[in-house]
């Protein structure tokens, strides 16, 4: 038995068409183990990105079927679920670990849904508890449950340069470092401004630039801003082209909403 979190919402239409595979990624679950805590590790990291009310989707999938698994920071390896299985029960710090397949969960496959308690897991990171939180869009994306508040709490006297700064600091030839704090810098605000000044960077040999870049461009309610991140999803690391397809996603989501608002 397996268990995938999601969020309340979705329950009918995985009832009725089994759990679809995102855009941006695939179908994230867990297995139901003795340990309650460590089956259901993901409830509150996974409640920070603005769900609720979560529910918890319990499934059966073949034990050799392939599957993608790993600790959330570290290269996943594609082996059979029963190996995977066999790999998390075998670890001191099971904490973190994951598994995902990149393909949907029929409606047959799913036995119950039901729903799961709000405080179980950890967030941020396993054993974050008692460490100093981060205020980075990472760590505190936009959108999570009091993000907002909690950054202001962290960085309140932030003085973030002008988009005319940043672009002369670029034009200037910034350091890898100094491009990360540049662009996390524009991504404290939303603006209409073209973003054609950061395509020089697409081409920037650092994969930690070009991702930074991705992150940034949905920020930019411009044009040009799918055109950029069109050209970062084709690019051969695999954390730029995945940054990329969810501004795409992002942008797309947004223009949605915008015309239902419209109708």
């Amino acid at each position: 038995m397996l268990v995938h979190i999601t969020d309340e919402k979705t329950a009918a239409a995985i009832w009725r068409g089994g759990i679809r595979v995102p855009k941006q990624g695939g179908v994230y679950f867990m297995p139901v183990l003795q340990s309650h805590f460590i089956s259901h590790q993901w409830i509150r990291e996974l409640r920070r990105r603005g769900s609720r009310v979560q529910v918890g989707v319990y499934f059966r999938l073949p034990s050799a079927d392939p599957v993608w698994a790993g600790r959330y920071n570290d290269p996943h390896r594609q082996m059979m679920l029963g190996h995977a299985i066999k790999e998390l029960l075998s670890l001191d710090d099971p904490l973190g670990f994951e598994i995902f397949i990149d393909r949907p969960v029929l409606a047959s496959q799913v036995k119950q849904i039901r729903g799961v308690p709000s405080t179980v897991g950890w967030r941020y990171m396993p054993h974050a508890h008692g460490r100093p939180l981060c205020g980075c869009p990472t760590c505190l994306p936009r959108g999570a449950i009091k993000s907002h508040r909690l950054r202001e709490r962290l960085e309140p006297s932030a003085v973030l340069p002008t988009l005319d700064d940043v672009k002369a600091r670029l034009l200037a030839g910034a350091t890898d470092d100094e491009i990360s704090d540049l662009l996390w810098a524009l991504r404290r605000k939303r603006r209409r401004t073209d973003p054609e000044f950061l395509s020089s960077l697409i081409s920037s040999e650092s994969t930690s630039v070009r991702e930074d870049v991705a992150l940034t461009l949905p920020y930019f309610r411009h044009a040009d801003s799918m055109n950029l991140l069109e050209m970062l999803a084709l690019d051969l690391d695999d954390n730029v082209a995945r940054a990329a397809a969810e501004g795409l996603a992002e942008i797309a989501s947004r223009r949605s909403r915008s015309s239902s608002d419209e109708n």
